[in-house]
């Protein structure tokens, strides 16, 4: 049943227009940038402007360096939110440009049928 039900997700996502595959990951991402800065901020006992500074420069993969975790579990936090958050980040990213992509090919289309 959870095969079954795991299939019904793909498929209803995998046939999403792309503006609504935008709004779910973009939700999935505020998600994880406010998960990550309430954890870090437990963990390391930082400010939350400054633990949503760090997710945030980790997630676009910017890192500056003048944060970083200093116990082992925000260690440890930090590769599981590197390895999860970073792909969906940069899927986000690949959608906003298919996006585009797909404006510019209807755009063209509608032009050529104008002067046709």
């Amino acid at each position: 049943m959870k095969k079954k039900i795991k299939k019904s997700l793909y498929q209803i996502y995998h046939h999403l227009p792309i503006v609504r595959k935008l709004e779910v990951e973009a939700v999935f991402i505020i998600l994880m940038i406010l998960i990550g800065m309430y954890a870090f901020h437990k963990i390391e006992g930082w400010r939350y402007l400054d633990a949503l500074y760090f997710t945030t420069t980790t997630l676009a993969t910017v890192g500056y360096g003048d944060f970083h975790p200093l116990t082992d579990y925000g260690k440890i936090l930090t590769i599981a939110y590197e390895l999860v958050g970073i792909p969906f980040f940069l899927y986000t990213g690949a959608l906003l440009v298919e996006r585009r992509i797909v404006e510019q090919q209807e755009l063209r289309k509608e032009w050529k049928k104008g002067n046709m």
